[in-house]
């Protein structure tokens, strides 16, 4: 986070800067978004100091149904079960920048469900955040990145204002719907390796 500091970069929440995209077009010089999926219990032990520190602001999509729960179901095979953020700890975390979408209820995967499981999944998540917080859930990560037209269209209607993959929205134009991010895996944790998964954003953002 440092590193992203002193290269310039200015962070917004997702949301904030999908809301610049919307009113002029484009988005902000430099301006980035911290994304975190699943909502696991490190980032309020690992990651929210740091972000408390540097005065960053992030984005955490959460899984309503797994919030003060030990979940296995947005582990990668093999992986043990992972303790989740509690409800005290993400409305602390909301009191101090971070901005909290939404992950569907229940981690499953949109592409492989009916278009009545996908309302669910997408409205059911947005309302659980909202009662929670006491203000609206505008933007929304599909689980593992999948998602079909149908999901897409739920979100949107749903009243999100963008949707988040990873790498399977299209590269030749913006969908807000369906927009790539650059995954930050645990092998990019040195700061060489992290630099050079940024270097095609830094070349980006200078265009």
């Amino acid at each position: 986070m440092s590193y992203l500091k002193n290269e310039g970069f200015v962070f917004y929440t997702a949301s904030e800067l999908i809301e610049f995209f919307q009113q002029r077009g484009e988005f902000p010089p430099k301006g980035i978004a911290v994304t975190f999926d699943d909502g696991w219990k490190d980032n309020y032990t690992n990651a929210f100091p740091v972000l408390r520190q540097l005065e960053i602001k992030a984005t955490i999509f959460i899984i309503p149904s797994s919030i003060g729960q030990v979940f296995s179901g947005a582990t990668a095979a093999g992986e043990k079960p992972h303790a989740h953020l509690s409800q005290n700890e993400i409305q602390e975390m909301a009191q101090h920048g971070v901005e909290f979408g939404s992950h569907t209820m229940n981690h499953r995967l949109l592409n492989k469900l009916s278009e009545p499981e996908v309302k669910s999944e997408i409205e059911d998540a947005k309302r659980e955040i909202e009662n929670l917080l006491q203000k609206p859930c505008l933007t929304f990560a599909y689980p593992a990145g999948f998602f079909s037209e149908a999901a897409r269209r739920a979100v949107e209607q749903a009243g999100h204002i963008a949707a988040f993959t990873t790498t399977y929205g299209p590269t030749d134009k913006i969908d807000l719907f369906a927009l790539n991010r650059t995954e930050v895996l645990r092998r990019d944790r040195f700061l060489f390796q992290f630099s050079r998964k940024l270097a095609p954003l830094r070349r980006a953002l200078q265009e």
